[in-house]
């Protein structure tokens, strides 16, 4: 009759010469004890403890773990919560074989990255999968789904956010709500969820960061520089790229997308196709003249280099064959920075301008920023601010808001920048008070002046 497993029983079994041999504890039915053939690493034999049973007619066997990790006691009383839980009908080896194959969030990441990111604008696709490849998965990718917790979603928006990047923090965020989202649902060819409805969203609930707008529009001198400094970039390409969304206000992703068939469609209007919009809508632009001129140089350009080929190719073609342009960054840095440059060599204070004007008569060539403001801290110039706080995506802003210093109405910008929420365009109305402000003062000076012996009524329109 097998007797009561112990401690020292356990230590004392001998191993077999091959295989393993099983010893039935005496006290507790399917409670048992293995001892394997001697190896190279465990020359003792391992030892191993599990509890078998029954379930519809099938035998199961559940492993509790190795000796002397599990001494004997702590096995025999996992072996009995594990019978109360065999005795309420419950699978406890079959569950353990679902939950060693269940989805992590890595495996979430790529149903997310084919299920959701194929209805985003390619933009947007490339954002995502940059911010699950180096923000979720590095802390969460091991993890199970349904292991993941609020305070694991909390660590990382807070890891983010302590960074000094706040906004990218709630964009993360933003992100695995989604990706969390969709394991709340079975996925195509599945019967079951990822994770239960009563766990929930694990994103939900977690404070956002609060965000304050960006709004940087660029004056007609820095625009100005900005130009020049683009006639200047040795790469023309980059350069006609940035060019075009100045002045087209695209999103700098519409740009580096373009193919010459969209400017075929209709000629003098750009027609982009809702695979590549933010809106996910097809947008007809009409471009202006300078935006045409643009285009039909840099066709001929590349007609006469012979490297377009016939049909649907790119306006601006990236290092390797058959790709668009992928990142604008270089581009816009160089230009940025040569703009300042020329900002401060312009400027008004004589002394901000001297740092630069010495400079070039010292090296024989323009300075760089750098260069600039090393110089100023040795003079103790202060230099005025710069470009360096813009962006790319600042010329789309630009855009909108000299449309709004023109007076064109929040329904046209939005038309041209391709919004289809009117909040979205709204950003720009206090621009729009500009004319009128304008127009107010002009109004207020001749009705001030009237009836007086010096003072000259100023026509409101000129004659001619």
């Amino acid at each position: 009759m097998p007797q009561k497993l112990t401690e020292r029983a356990v230590k004392a079994l001998k191993p077999p010469k091959a295989g393993a041999r099983t010893i039935w504890d005496g006290s507790l039915t399917g409670f048992g004890v293995r001892v394997f053939a001697p190896t190279g690493r465990r020359p003792e034999g391992a030892r191993s403890f599990f509890m078998n049973y029954r379930v519809d007619g099938f035998e199961r066997r559940y492993t509790i773990g190795s000796f002397p990790e599990w001494s004997c006691e702590a096995a025999r009383i996992e072996a009995k919560a594990l019978r109360q839980r065999i005795d309420r009908g419950e699978d406890p080896a079959l569950e353990k074989r679902e939950r060693r194959t269940a989805p992590t969030v890595a495996d979430l990441a790529d149903r997310y990255r084919l299920e959701h990111l194929p209805r985003k604008a390619a933009s947007s696709q490339t954002n995502d999968w940059a911010m699950i490849e180096k923000e979720i998965l590095p802390r969460l990718g091991r993890k199970k789904v349904v292991d993941i917790h609020q305070g694991d979603i909390t660590a990382l928006h807070e890891a983010i956010s302590a960074r000094g990047t706040p906004v990218r923090a709630n964009r993360v965020l933003a992100v695995a709500s989604k990706m969390f989202a969709l394991a709340l649902k079975p996925a195509k060819g599945e019967a079951e969820c990822w994770r239960d409805q009563a766990q929930g969203n694990p994103c939900k609930g977690i404070e956002r960061n609060q965000e304050e707008g960006h709004e940087r529009f660029f004056s007609e001198a820095e625009l100005a520089a900005l130009s020049d400094a683009l006639d200047a970039y040795p790469t023309r390409s980059t350069a006609d790229c940035v060019r075009l969304i100045m002045l087209s206000g695209c999103r700098p992703g519409e740009a580096m997308l373009a193919t010459w068939d969209q400017f075929a469609t209709e000629p003098g209007f750009w027609v982009k196709p809702s695979s590549q919009t933010k809106q996910r809508k097809t947008h007809r632009l009409p471009l202006s003249p300078a935006a045409l001129e643009l285009l039909a140089r840099v066709r001929g350009m590349r007609d006469k280099a012979g490297s377009r080929a016939a049909g649907n190719d790119f306006v601006f073609p990236g290092q390797k064959r058959g790709e668009p342009l992928k990142q604008l960054r270089t581009v816009w840095q160089t230009v940025s920075d040569a703009a300042s440059v020329a900002l401060w060599a312009s400027s008004k204070d004589a002394k901000v301008a001297a740092v630069v004007a010495d400079l070039s008569r010292g090296i024989g060539r323009e300075p760089t920023r750098a260069e600039c403001e090393a110089e100023a801290g040795r003079r103790k110039v202060s230099l005025p601010p710069d470009l360096t706080d813009a962006r790319l995506y600042d010329l789309r802003h630009t855009f909108a808001s000299v449309g709004a210093g023109g007076g064109l109405s929040l329904q046209i910008i939005g038309r041209l920048l391709g919004h289809t929420q009117q909040r979205t365009t709204q950003r720009y109305a206090h621009l729009a008070d500009d004319p009128l402000r304008e127009a107010a003062t002009k109004i207020a000076a001749v009705i001030a002046g009237a009836g007086k012996s010096d003072g000259k009524i100023v026509p409101m329109t000129s004659r001619r």
